[in-house]
This record gives C-alpha cells, sequence and structure tokens, in this order.
C-alpha cells in the first residue's frame, strides 16, 4: 500500500513539474539531440455499463516520453525513444519497464504504470524518398482540431503503440506522396490497435501491409486529400476453417474557407472506410445471421482561429461492428466530440475535450454501453 501511494504522489509530481524541465532541452552535441513530448492532464470518465452497473472514473495522467536523434551524415539518422505512461487512478500497475511486444486484439497499447522504446529505428532519405526501418510512430490521420484516423494513429492521446518493420515515403513532384509500410505482427498480437477477433497466431500472418497516396497544401481551399489500404493476412478467424485475409480501403478530405476578415478558418473534413469480409454476427456476440457490417466513418466541424491560437472542432462519427482498425473510434460505436485548442507558443498546447459514445447494435442479453467523458490536458514537444 505504501510503495502505491508513493508511486501516485510521485506521479502527481512528475505531471506538474515535467513540462518546465523539459523545456530546457537542448541540443547535446552538433549531430545529437534531445527529442520527446510531455502530456498532462485531468481526465473524467462516466460509464452506464452493457451489465447495468454505471461508474465514475477520475484521475490524473501523465505521458512521458524521451528520447535522443542522431543525424550520422546528410543521408541517415537515427532516433531512440522511452516512452511510459501514468496514472494517479488506483486501477495502475506498479513501474514497469520491457521491451514489449504485441497487444491482444481490443487493447490500446501498453497498460498504465508500462513504459518501453517506443522508437527504435534508422533513417536513410534521398532527394524524393526514404526509407525507415526498425520500430517507430506511424500515422495517418484527418486534418482538424481533433485529429482521428479510421485506421493508423499510433498512441493517440495518452496511449504508446508503435510499428515493428519498413516505411517507404516517396515526395512527387506533383504534391502527392506514396507511403508503404510493411509491418511484423508478434504472435501475441500486432504492435497497434487492433480490434475485435482479429487474431496473429496464424503464421501467415506475421507479416502486414499498409499503402496510402496522399497530398497536403495547408494554404489551398482542398488541404488534405488521401487513400489507403489495410491488409492483414490471415488475421480474421473462421469457424470451422483456414483464417481469412482482413482488407481495409479508406478515403478522406478536408477543405476550409475564410469567415470574416479577423483570420478565422472554417474546415470541413470527412473520412470513410469499407472492410468488404468481416466477421460473423455470432463472434461479435451480435443478434442474427450473417456478417457484422464493415463500413465506418467521420465528419468534422473546424473552426480554426476563433481568435488567433483558439480553435473548436466537433467530430461525429461511427464505426460498424466489423471495422476492426481504429484506435480512436471503437467498433460498433458512435461517437460525437467537441474539442477546444488553445495554442499557448509554438510547441505547447492546451485541449479541453467532451465526449460521448454508444453502442450501436446491443449485444446478446446486455444493454448498450454508454460513456460520457471529458479531458482538460496540457502538451509540450521539445
Amino acid at each position: 500500500m505504501a510503495q502505491r501511494v508513493m508511486v501516485k504522489i510521485l506521479v502527481a509530481a512528475c505531471a506538474l513539474s515535467a513540462p518546465a524541465a523539459l523545456l530546457a532541452a537542448i541540443p547535446l552535441t552538433d549531430t545529437v539531440g534531445v527529442i520527446g513530448d510531455a502530456r498532462t492532464g485531468f481526465y473524467s470518465l462516466h460509464r452506464d455499463d452493457r451489465d447495468g452497473s454505471d461508474s465514475v472514473k477520475n484521475e490524473w495522467r501523465l505521458r512521458l516520453r524521451v528520447g535522443l536523434q542522431a543525424e550520422i551524415s546528410d543521408a541517415l539518422s537515427a532516433r531512440a525513444r522511452f516512452a511510459g505512461r501514468y496514472t494517479t487512478h488506483e486501477s495502475s500497475g506498479g513501474p514497469e519497464f520491457d521491451f514489449y511486444q504485441g497487444f491482444k486484439s481490443g487493447k490500446d497499447g501498453l497498460k498504465m504504470g508500462q513504459s518501453t522504446l517506443d522508437e527504435l529505428w534508422l533513417n536513410y532519405a534521398a532527394e524524393r524518398w526514404s526509407l525507415r526501418a526498425g520500430r517507430m510512430q506511424t500515422k495517418f490521420e484527418l486534418t482538424g482540431v481533433a485529429k482521428k484516423s479510421l485506421d493508423r494513429n499510433d498512441s493517440p492521446n495518452t496511449d504508446i503503440a508503435w510499428t515493428d518493420g519498413l516505411y517507404f515515403k516517396y515526395k512527387g513532384s506533383n504534391g502527392w506522396n506514396g507511403h508503404a509500410i510493411v509491418q511484423y505482427n508478434y504472435e501475441e498480437g500486432a504492435t497497434q490497435v487492433r480490434r475485435g477477433s482479429l487474431d496473429f497466431s496464424d503464421d501467415d500472418s506475421r507479416i502486414s501491409y499498409f499503402a496510402a497516396l496522399e497530398k497536403r497544401d495547408k494554404k489551398a481551399t482542398i488541404v488534405q486529400q488521401g487513400v489507403d489500404v489495410t491488409w492483414l493476412p490471415a488475421a480474421l478467424p473462421v469457424s470451422g476453417g483456414n483464417p481469412d485475409d482482413y482488407v481495409a480501403f479508406v478515403g478522406r478530405m478536408a477543405a476550409q474557407w475564410p469567415m470574416g476578415a479577423g483570420g478565422m478558418k472554417f474546415l470541413l473534413g470527412g473520412e470513410l472506410g469499407f472492410a468488404p469480409t468481416t466477421p460473423a454476427n455470432s463472434a461479435a456476440k451480435l443478434a442474427g445471421s450473417g456478417d457484422t457490417g464493415g463500413m465506418a466513418g467521420q465528419v468534422t466541424f473546424n473552426f480554426i482561429d476563433i481568435v488567433p491560437k483558439h480553435s473548436v472542432g466537433v467530430v461525429l462519427a461511427r464505426a460498424d461492428a466489423g471495422w476492426l482498425l481504429s484506435p480512436d473510434f471503437k467498433s460498433n460505436q458512435y461517437l460525437a466530440e467537441t474539442r477546444y485548442r488553445w495554442n499557448l507558443a509554438k510547441k505547447q498546447r492546451l485541449e479541453v475535450r467532451v465526449r460521448y459514445r454508444t453502442d450501436i447494435e446491443q449485444e446478446i442479453g446486455l444493454q448498450k454501453r454508454k460513456d460520457k467523458d471529458l479531458y482538460a490536458r496540457y502538451t509540450v514537444k521539445f
């Protein structure tokens, strides 16, 4: 008990002192520098659960990520980074460090109290292309005040997850960039969020693939366009047979328009996903025969710089029970979120979020889960 109390005190102290300490970080040499970020804040969740119970969870959280990046030559660079997440809530385990591998489907990454190396890579960059190998962070988000993704977004919020593999990027002369990721999945599970019945115990599921085309232009009316595909071989269990491949397609687009003469902008964004092969309703504990739905989508309404550095965004989303890739949207749930963002400085941000989530379809013999949560968090990067 005394040890747990001491851990809580330590976390609270770190949450208050880490931002000031990190702002003092400076390059170590001309070729090696300290990189990282700290995120801390108050989180509250009120849940009406599927078994009829209700609960309230209040906590202070801290996610700390600190590492070294070395510029070995003009073309070759390397990075190693420590990442840990902590909470004052009684459910937290004791501090623990390990070089973790995969997570079981349904997990959001590391548990509270755990830490690891979430980046350990070499990167070679030529004039228009680059190749990164090792453990890295990858994300393809819909732009906006509350950036979210239907399929790839390592370590959102205070989560810690990563990609083990190879990442090839090509910068086109027309503004379109090509991306290809070859990812290794451990028998225990993938190193990213994978939901529902996805399973990586089959030997043929060890390697998965991701490819994308994307164009971004902050000054244009259409600020973002992109399409991508995820292919998880032999990762979808099938009753009485060999596992199927799980394939998912995603498209996203965002556009912005000026509002008035004060510099305010309105940004409208949307993302749509489709998975043609999905689990059976029985695997998702839903009534009826046949397979679960494989659609997912989000639309965002953003008011950027209502006054300078202050923005508000609204996200409306739903993901069918057969959509199993998103770290931001749980399967078989609706989501409605409002977020306020204050850019305190170039590398400092304060955000307040209010969110509501509920099940789309009711699981057999259970009620629909309803989550109402909020946070106020501070992030500093260096």
